[in-house]
């Protein structure tokens, strides 16, 4: 008797289960068949789009890559992939409708087990993470690239791992050689959240104060200006009341606020922010049997990169026990160690495991010379996933 394991999404978190079971699982199992469904055709190499917005540093290829090729090692009876979003999902008919790509069709997918992994978007519909189609992505990629190349003062409005990556490229590219004024904007006092310790924050203001860029700290966005004006409003996170001010940029890029794509499911899996309730016994979606959720979509850990590989890789190795006849779901236990590598143009970086502070040397060696780039293509393969070098 068949088995039909359905997952939704087709990047960091989904990809690498995708291929364990394909590769491994499926050798065990009489019958099963993975049906991958997403919208995009390609892998956005999220990790590189702050690169890659940067006009003639990156091409196409290095950020977007195809994903069908990567699936022909499996018999073709084993896998389907699917180009189509998911617009609801039926738990107790077990089914997930899809509209697919072309709009003019629809498709309905019966699952014995169903894996949400479609991730999160950036407001503003922001080219850092997939949006929707491949084209759709890239076609917002290349807006904002020449956006940027034809602005002399550019402001980035949101001092996370985002932000202050892209100020990073954005300073070694232009204000280190006086070309464009950079300037990120931060509401804290140093770059970062406050779960972050004051060494690591203050060597990422430090790192990008050098490259030419100006941090300005206690300061917030009041709304993005339109596309007709230079005036920018700002105010100061140490008032109270709207005490606003202006100041002229050629362009601002907002890189704040997270939003989960979870719109098409049932409300009562969602928390009051639309992360789905995720459950750390089997990574399940809170009250269900069958339905599983990882990555940036769940609630249980931060939506990062890091995060979304650790459940991937841990979530594989449960589901194939539990298909093989486990009598008890294993429970995922989240790590609680703040970590962060982050990337402070190609030469630079700052990190933190714990109390410890990374040396810059390190995350250059490790991330911020090719933001991952240099092993994009083994991972789509499967080869291997962001944290775990054979897989």
């Amino acid at each position: 008797m068949g088995r039909t394991v359905v997952i939704l999404g087709a990047s960091y978190a989904s990809l690498p289960v995708a291929h364990y079971l394909l590769k491994y699982t499926s050798t065990k199992i009489e019958g099963l068949k993975v049906i991958i469904v997403a919208p995009n055709t390609h892998l956005f190499w999220a990790v590189a789009s702050i690169r890659a917005i940067v006009p003639d540093l990156f091409d196409d290829g290095k950020v977007s890559l195809p994903l069908a090729p990567a699936f022909t090692q499996y018999p073709s009876d084993k896998y389907e992939l699917v180009h189509g979003k998911a617009t609801n999902v039926n738990p107790s008919a077990n089914t997930v409708d899809i509209l697919l790509n072309d709009e003019n069709s629809s498709r309905t997918i019966q699952y014995d087990d169903l894996i949400i992994a479609t991730g999160s978007s950036i407001k503003h519909s922001m080219p850092f993470k997939t949006l929707s189609t491949t084209p759709e992505t890239l076609a917002s990629l290349h807006d904002w690239s020449s956006r940027i190349k034809s602005a002399q003062s550019i402001i980035i409005a949101g001092a996370g791992m985002t932000g202050v990556e892209l100020a990073g490229e954005l300073g070694q590219e232009y204000s280190l050689k006086n070309l464009k004024e950079i300037t990120l904007i931060c509401d804290d006092t140093l770059p970062f959240s406050s779960r972050f310790n004051d060494a690591f924050r203050k060597t990422a203001k430090r790192e990008l104060e050098r490259l030419g860029v100006k941090v300005m700290t206690q300061t917030k966005l009041v709304s993005l200006p339109t596309q007709n004006t230079k005036t920018v409003s700002l105010m100061p996170t140490t008032t109270k009341g709207e005490k606003t001010y202006t100041v002229q940029a050629d362009l601002v890029i907002p890189t704040f606020g997270i939003v989960p794509n979870t719109e098409f499911l049932p409300k009562s899996w969602l928390d009051t922010n639309g992360f789905i309730k995720q459950s750390p016994k089997g990574l399940k979606v809170e009250g269900t049997k069958n339905v599983y959720v990882l990555g940036d979509a769940g609630n249980l850990e931060a939506p990062t990169a890091k995060n979304a590989d650790t459940q991937a890789v841990w979530f594989a190795k449960a589901f194939e026990k539990r298909l093989l006849g486990g009598e008890e779901e294993e429970e995922y236990k989240p790590d609680p160690m703040v970590v962060a590598a982050v990337s402070i143009g190609r030469n630079k970086g700052a990190g933190q495991a714990g109390g410890w502070k990374i040396w810059g040397w390190i995350i250059w060696y490790m991330k911020a010379r090719y933001l991952g780039t240099d092993y994009a293509e083994a991972y789509v393969r499967g080869e291997r996933t962001v944290l775990v070098k054979k897989w």
